[in-house]
This record gives structure tokens, C-alpha cells and sequence, in this order.
């Protein structure tokens, strides 16, 4: 069984998980932004805590485990993530269709396609 120490943050870690999954799903950007910012400051502070443990060679086969789901659901989140980016593009080029000629985070990023939706 995990202490306390290392249960509550990793805990943490695969609720925000679970947030960034349910705000892709609902295609809501400030969601998305906010879930995501959460996960990101719940595993550097993971990392800092194993850090000050001693890092990862002290992690039991609960935490390793864990651990390794906890990568997985990122990964499957990244992959959604790609999805839903696809999607979000193929959205734009047909509204804009300047923007199907120019690539995606292209050396002068992508304002030049949406000036017309600047305010």
C-alpha cells in the first residue's frame, strides 16, 4: 500500500487525468486549457515530491503500476488530442479556405489565415 505522502498527489494526478479526458470530450478550449494546466502543475509537483524521496528507484510495484496507467490514459489524452486538433482544422479550411494552403504552425504561425476574425 502507498503512503499517504505519495497517495494524495498521485491520486491527484489521475483526477486531473480523468478532467482532461472529460473536457476534450466536451470540445470546450477553456476547459481543456484549465484541466490541463491542473494535470501539469499535479505532476511537477509529483515530480518534485519523488525528487525529494529519493526518485524513482524507491517505487514500490503499487506506485510503478500506477504510474505506468497514469502514462497510458496521457498518452490516449495526446492521441484524442491529435483527433480533436484534425477535426478543429478541417473545421477552419472549410470556413477559411486560405487556410488549407498554408501549413499548420508554419514558420509565421497561423494568423496570417484568421486576420479576418481578429478584432
Amino acid at each position: 500500500m502507498l503512503s499517504a505522502e505519495l497517495d494524495q498527489p498521485l491520486s491527484q494526478i489521475e483526477l486531473q487525468c480523468q478532467a482532461v479526458a472529460a473536457a476534450v470530450a466536451s470540445g470546450e478550449p477553456q476547459a481543456l486549457e484549465a484541466a490541463s494546466n491542473a494535470l501539469r502543475q499535479a505532476a511537477v509537483d509529483f515530480a518534485q515530491l519523488m525528487q525529494q524521496l529519493g526518485g524513482a528507484r524507491q517505487a514500490g510495484p503499487e506506485l510503478r503500476a500506477r504510474l505506468k496507467k497514469a502514462a497510458v490514459q496521457l498518452n490516449i489524452q495526446r492521441e484524442n488530442l491529435l483527433r480533436r486538433t484534425v477535426v478543429v482544422e478541417r473545421a477552419v479550411q472549410t470556413m477559411v479556405p486560405s487556410a488549407a494552403r498554408q501549413l499548420t504552425y508554419g514558420q509565421h504561425g497561423r494568423a496570417g489565415s484568421y486576420k479576418a476574425f481578429a478584432a
